[in-house]
């Protein structure tokens, strides 16, 4: 995987994520890397980044990034 992840492929993982593990419960609930992945592409529109290097991000968030980002994707 690439060490760099636009947030056009972070929202893409996040939208995948989300139709295969919906929200659940009364609260709709988000599952640990739906709502690891949303706050990471918060923190990108907040700081109006095009991307993150995935080496600087937290254990959670690199695990949420390998299993919801397609491993053949192109170089970001």
């Amino acid at each position: 995987m690439s060490s760099w992840i636009s947030i056009g492929e972070l929202e893409a993982a996040i939208n995948r994520a989300r139709a295969a593990q919906p929200a659940s419960g009364a609260e709709g609930s988000l599952t640990r890397e739906v709502a690891t992945l949303g706050g990471l592409y918060g923190r990108l529109i907040w700081e109006r980044a095009e991307g993150v290097d995935v080496a600087t991000l937290s254990d959670a968030q690199r695990v949420a990034i390998e299993l919801w980002v397609p491993a053949g994707r192109s170089a970001g």
